[in-house]
């Protein structure tokens, strides 16, 4: 009777763990979805147009570099202290963005909800992979994506309602409650059996991949029109020494942030490649998309706002199928399938764009499952390819590699946009590639334009979207050379455990 408590007991401790989880997720993918919704009522009433994209880049910038740091810091000192530290500090940074005067004070605090945000989702994925033997994993893991899938449909409704309604500081405003809830909930649920033993936290490494990742983002925000200026090349120069002297270093540290299993066994290294590109391709439809929806096809900004759902739902809708298929299948098979499914995807968006909606919806759809498929099943099998102490550093990798993919995707197809229309502007008379594309996105003023201005102004921004959803389909080309690169599951399970002796020796 007794054991059959303590494992009532468990049980529920699990459920609420799982809660808690899908909680933290939520409030990062709503986070993500609301406040693009949010933020032409943001620029009315701060005034900000020109520290636009800045809004996005620090929240970019600071739920980046740190994650390793996070990752690695979860493996010293325990998953529960770090996972509070960043729902306590993105709730803070909530409430601080909600209070901003200026757009100066919105960016900084929104930089301080990115820092929080580095220690909310690879801390709490890892405490699932601590909690949960892989089987179990397999099983929920498609309920943690279904929240992303949701998010995307509810968040720019919710958004909408909001600014219309009531005031965007709500978006932000509505993060520390449910940031407050779940710390509570993690508190009284997950009961971590860990004793804190003295580790050196490795410095060097940290600012040298900090200062690394943090120049070379710079260099791609600010110079994303033109990769070869002095600035940018200077930023480019600076950002690669650090990154060579921290892989230098890397290999002499007793304790380095990034473990050197990331980077000597296959499985995890073409995990961490997969996430790159994965990354590149995901957020360069999140930025671009929605202009092609309301430049080219002249649909409003809500309907820009919901161009990407279709990816976002295909996501949990395959996370769901794989974890039941992936010990029956094996990861590779899976892997390679999801490879192929984004890359076919990409390819209809590079080609066929101009044939209708409901072609790109077809085509997101695929992505989404795509990245559904090979994303959400590495994840899970290189989880139980660990031992424990470097579990939190694998998971944070993942996060990290598909941020920095992200960063880097979005920057190399804004560059060739920019280029593409500075070079059409000069043929119509336009001053500058602004001119085009402020014509089209504000109602008034694409009303003004008469139709042959209008139909020239289209095609060109059209162009200009095929080369960048070119770019697309060779990044996801790059990603299914990877994805034929995972290792032979040869046992499917019991390879898995394999892995886990092999790395620990």
């Amino acid at each position: 009777m007794p054991n059959a408590n303590k494992q009532n007991k468990d049980t529920l401790s699990k459920v609420w763990i799982i809660v808690t989880v899908m909680m933290a997720m939520m409030l990062a993918a709503l986070d993500m979805t609301i406040v693009g919704t949010a933020m032409p009522s943001i620029i009315n009433t701060l005034h900000g147009l020109t520290n636009y994209s800045w809004v996005f880049s620090a929240y970019l910038l600071t739920s980046t570099v740190p994650v390793p740091v996070f990752s690695k810091l979860a493996d010293m000192y325990g998953r529960k202290r770090m996972f509070l530290i960043g729902a306590g500090i993105f709730t803070i940074g909530s409430l601080l963005c909600g209070m901003s005067g200026n757009m100066p004070q919105l960016i900084v605090f929104r930089a301080v909800q990115g820092l929080g945000a580095a220690g909310v989702l690879p801390v709490a994925l890892t405490i699932v992979g601590d909690v949960f033997t892989m089987e179990q994993r397999a099983k929920i893991q498609g309920f943690f994506s279904a929240v992303w899938g949701i998010s995307a449909v509810v968040g720019p409704l919710l958004g909408a309602i909001i600014v219309e309604y009531f005031n965007w500081r709500i978006v932000f405003y509505l993060n520390v409650p449910i940031g407050i809830i779940v710390m509570i909930v993690l508190v009284l649920s997950f009961k971590e059996n860990f004793s804190v033993t003295k580790h050196r936290l490795d410095w060097l490494g940290t600012i040298l991949l900090s200062g690394g990742v943090t120049v070379l983002l710079l260099a791609l925000v600010q110079n994303s029109s033109n990769l070869v200026s002095p600035e940018a090349i200077l930023l480019l120069i600076l950002s690669f020494a650090c990154l060579i002297a921290f892989a230098w270093w890397e290999r002499r540290a007793s304790e380095p942030v990034l473990p050197g299993v990331l980077f000597q066994h296959r499985l995890l290294v073409v995990s961490n490649g997969v996430n790159l590109f994965a990354g590149a391709v995901m957020f360069g439809l999140i930025s671009y998309l929605p202009l092609y929806v309301q430049g080219v096809e002249g649909g409003s900004p809500t309907l820009a706002g919901r161009a990407i759902t279709p990816m976002l739902i295909g996501w949990p809708i395959a996370a769901l199928v794989v974890g039941p298929i992936l010990l029956r299948i094996g990861f590779r098979i899976i892997g390679i399938i999801g490879g192929l499914f984004i890359a076919g995807g990409s390819a209809i968006l590079a080609i066929a764009t101009n044939t209708g909606q409901l072609t790109i919806d077809g085509a997101l759809f695929l992505i989404g499952v795509g990245l559904g498929l090979s994303l959400t099943g590495l994840l899970i099998v290189c989880q139980g390819a660990v031992p424990w102490n470097i579990r939190g550093a694998v998971t944070g990798s993942s996060q990290f590699f598909r941020t920095i993919g992200g960063s880097i995707g979005v920057a190399l197809m804004g560059a060739i946009l920019n280029h593409q229309l500075t070079k059409a502007a000069s043929s119509t008379g336009s001053d500058s590639s602004s001119s085009i594309t402020g014509a089209l996105l504000y109602t008034k003023e694409r009303d003004s334009l008469s139709a042959s201005m209008r139909n020239e102004f289209v095609h060109i921004l059209s162009n200009a979207l095929h080369d960048v959803f070119v770019v697309g389909f060779a990044l996801s080309i790059a990603l299914v050379l990877l994805v034929l690169w995972i290792p032979t599951d040869r046992s499917k399970k019991s390879t898995l455990v394999g892995n886990v002796s092999e790395m620990s020796s």
